[in-house]
């Protein structure tokens, strides 16, 4: 196996950073939505809010896990860890020119650059060839 590029240890540091704030955010609400619902004063609504809270919280904290893992897949090199990050990458594009037709807000434009550098250096010779994607030539 060949060294790892030092922009894969800089992704995935930044998903390891991203998956701890993922994962500290969606804790909160775990404890919050369950005391939202059983007050004893609450109505339909409350409970219902609560219940939102708590889906809301176990959805941040699969995605923190998620990139957790994703991050690691990445430092060992595993082809599924590359995969996932370009899947994730194109969707986040799609999101961000989305969110860019529809709100006009300029700030869209830095995650389309952001992920397209991604997108664009997960294709480069040496991230394929540390993911095993091509072999390395004979010397």
């Amino acid at each position: 196996m060949t060294q790892r590029p030092t922009g894969i240890t800089i992704i995935s540091v930044l998903m390891i950073i991203g998956g701890l704030i993922l994962l500290f955010t969606g804790i909160t609400p775990l404890f919050i939505g369950p005391l939202i619902s059983i007050d004893s004063s609450s109505n339909y609504q409350t409970s219902a809010l609560g219940f939102l809270i708590i889906i809301g919280g176990l959805t941040l904290v699969v995605l923190g896990l998620a990139s957790l893992i994703v991050s690691w897949g990445l430092l060992k090199g595993k082809r599924w860890a590359r995969t996932i990050t370009l899947i994730i990458s194109f969707i986040a594009i799609i999101i961000a020119i989305i969110s860019l037709t529809s709100s006009r807000d300029l700030t869209h434009i830095i995650s389309v650059i952001i992920y397209g550098i991604i997108i664009y250096y997960m294709f480069t010779k040496k991230v394929k060839l540390f993911f095993g994607k091509i072999k390395e030539p004979p010397t």
